[in-house]
């Protein structure tokens, strides 16, 4: 609480910085001086050309995501391939406030989720290993969080038109892979082999001393405002996924996993075709094995499937969620201020973690690690699965801000611990695992038990 409170909207790290003798690399430095001015309408550009400016559809994605990919090369090769020589300013990419508080100091990651073997057989996979992430917004992207934090980012403007992208705005996402096995350093996973690895400053395991400790760059997203494309949403958004057996070099490893610019309301039963979702069917077995809901698209980080109960009975590992239904969650509430939906579908409840939990015979605990859900397939649970556009928020009494969910799950969350009445702030804060179960710190879910146990 006491660190929250203190926190402030440009702190380049969680202030744990390695010694010189133990590190003595660059470190992560925050790129907050983003355009005052909104930058000339873009036109046409080369991923809407790559589809005849048209729509985007299932035949035509795989094109659209390939010259997508090519627009970020150079400086996405830079920041993957040589991260220690990388100067984010410098190539006019961005970042959020108010995450610092919980940036390790190397690179800049926060932690985002914890997996283990069990779900992903057959992989080669010989620990549990967390996930940690770093988002950047280009040029046109970065006006918008000027546009909506102002000048110090301590008065946020909160109304939907200031939270809103220009057309052709970008953003990227890096998610790295670390053992959380003290014992097990390097060479954990047959899938990273000759992964791009940065290093981060963190703690492992049940250590709380940080330390030095290397992650593998194993996913890549790339998100664009695109109305002429995706006229429904707004949005087109693409993951790639390290495969160790493509040819090239790092970045041209670095292949796509899918496209999603709907969330196919549609298809309420897993077995129905999507319209608004492509997957790549030569993607590497193990971004596979956690794609969301009726294969929609979810990265290995993302946390697509988790353990749910339905009518009392406990479902592990379920897929249920994707890119867009998480992201179309993305809204603030003035009155509650928070997120009066969870990013996954759940029963709402007025106590933190303002979702229902259940336990592991299926019932209603406030102190369960499973999330109670409704049906799959019905209109509670499909509530996750409408389409909408970046100006409607999914709930009344609040506003939307454009499917970026950093704003709303994170930067806007730590703005009003810092800012808040305490009396109001401190209710919403995440247990502690003294105090119930522990979350996961960027989906916001349950953790699981310990690997043997919970899956």
């Amino acid at each position: 609480m006491k660190a929250l409170r203190a926190a402030t909207p440009y702190q380049d790290n969680n202030g744990q910085v390695p010694p010189r003798g133990v590190y003595s690399g660059p470190l992560f430095k925050l790129s907050h001086d983003w355009p005052t001015s909104p930058l000339p309408p873009i036109g046409k550009t080369p991923w809407q050309e790559a589809i005849g400016n048209g729509p985007i559809t299932v035949e035509n994605a795989s094109a659209y995501a390939a010259v997508l990919k090519a627009a970020v090369a150079d400086n996405a090769k830079q920041l993957i391939m040589r991260h220690d020589q990388w100067d984010a300013a410098k190539a006019g990419w961005y970042n959020e406030p108010w995450v610092g508080s919980l940036r390790e100091a190397i690179s800049g990651t926060y932690p985002a989720g914890t997996f283990g073997p069990s779900i992903f057989p057959g992989t080669g996979l010989r620990a549990t290993f967390n996930t940690h992430v770093l988002t950047y917004y280009d040029k046109r992207a970065a006006y918008s969080l000027r546009d909506f934090w102002g000048e110090s980012s301590m008065k946020p403007a909160l109304k939907t038109e200031k939270a809103q992208f220009q057309e052709g705005a970008i953003i990227v996402k890096a998610a790295l892979f670390a053992s959380a096995d003290p014992k097990v350093k390097a060479d954990w996973w047959d899938a990273m082999a000759g992964a791009a690895a940065w290093s981060l400053y963190l703690p492992v395991g049940s250590e709380s001393k940080p330390q030095v400790w290397p992650g593998y760059v194993a996913q890549f997203d790339i998100i664009v405002k695109d109305s002429q494309s995706s006229p429904t949403t707004g949005w087109v958004f693409m993951t790639l996924v390290y495969d160790k057996d493509a040819p090239g070099d790092v970045w041209d490893k670095m292949v796509p996993l899918g496209v999603q610019w709907g969330n196919d309301p549609q298809a309420t039963s897993p077995d129905m075709p999507l319209k608004e979702n492509w997957n790549n069917p030569k993607a590497p077995l193990y971004s596979t094995q956690t794609l969301g809901w009726g294969g929609r698209l979810t990265g290995p980080n993302d946390g697509g499937r988790n353990d749910i109960a339905v009518d009392g009975k406990v479902i592990r590992n379920a897929p249920n969620s994707s890119c867009m239904s998480c992201h179309s969650t993305a809204e603030w509430s003035t009155t509650s201020n928070r997120m009066n939906s969870f990013l996954l579908p759940s029963f709402a409840t007025k106590a933190a973690p303002y979702f229902q939990l259940c336990n592991d015979q299926g019932k209603p605990d406030p102190n369960g690690t499973v999330i109670c859900s409704p049906a799959p397939g019905s209109k509670e649970w499909m509530k996750w699965f409408q389409n909408r556009p970046g100006t409607e928020a999914m709930d009344p009494d609040s506003f939307a801000v454009d499917f970026d969910e950093v704003f709303s799950f994170k930067s806007l969350k730590l703005w009003w611990a810092a800012v808040g009445p305490v009396e109001q702030v401190a209710p919403m804060l995440m247990r502690t695992p003294a105090q119930g179960p522990r979350f996961n710190q960027y989906t916001g879910a349950p953790l699981p038990k310990a690997e043997d146990e919970s899956r």
